[in-house]
């Protein structure tokens, strides 16, 4: 299964590129253990990622939507200002 990855803000720069494609050996994966591949992957991100929104589409979704291969998800950070 693939799933792209897409990381705005100042995770990009955690991560090394906007971009990113996960394969796994599964057919499906949830938000949850994507997040701790994530953490496995890029330590570095591991603190930013408990306050991330994941959006599929233009929904963001819970940690138990169950991602599917092909999909896209976009990592938010938040986002603060005034």
């Amino acid at each position: 299964m693939k799933v792209r990855l897409v990381f705005y803000g100042g995770l990009k720069q955690e991560v090394g590129s906007r971009e990113q494609v996960v394969e796994i050996e599964q057919d499906r994966l949830t938000i949850l253990e994507l997040r701790d591949l994530l953490r496995t992957r890029y330590p570095g991100l591991s603190p930013r990622l408990e306050t991330v929104a994941y959006v599929v589409g233009d929904t963001i979704v819970d940690p138990d939507y169950l991602l599917h291969d092909g999909d896209e998800a976009g990592l938010l950070p938040p986002v603060s200002g005034g």
